[in-house]
């Protein structure tokens, strides 16, 4: 994913939260949304806001996450584990 579209996904989980924040409805919201484009439903709606207000609750290590980045990487090179079908 081009990093444009990072950009406009933030924008718009930003807007998101701040549409909550002003007290609209979920539903609401998902129908302006909807209306500029965006397929969403109120129930997404909600858990994004829910999503979005977790995120900054605890600050993640940035040594656990490197951590988990690099095993990732040796996961996807590592040819004797076995294939999940």
């Amino acid at each position: 994913m081009e990093l444009k579209a990072h950009f406009h996904r933030l924008e718009n989980i930003k807007a998101i939260h701040d549409l909550n924040a002003a007290g609209l409805d979920h539903h609401v919201i998902a129908v302006f949304l909807s209306a500029e484009g965006i397929s969403i439903t109120a129930q997404e709606v909600t858990s994004i806001v829910n999503t979005y207000d977790a995120l900054g609750k605890v600050k993640l290590p940035s040594k656990k996450v490197q951590a988990l980045i690099n095993a990732k990487k040796l996961g996807q090179n590592d040819e004797s584990l076995p294939c999940p079908v």
